[in-house]
């Protein structure tokens, strides 16, 4: 069927991503509380706000 709508011309605007997370298997914008990536993320953010306060 897609490559009749190519052949035809008619395109549907592209479908947004969304990234998912590979630990906790969740949006990226909704990790879980547990998921590692998500505290490795806080936890790099503080330290470059303390640098940047040092």
């Amino acid at each position: 069927m897609s490559l009749l709508k190519r052949l035809l011309g008619k395109s549907e605007p592209p479908k947004e991503r969304i990234r998912i997370c590979v630990e906790c298997g969740m949006p990226i914008a909704d990790h879980k509380e547990w998921c590692s990536i998500l505290r490795g993320q806080i936890e790099m953010k503080l330290k470059a706000s303390q640098a940047a306060n040092s």
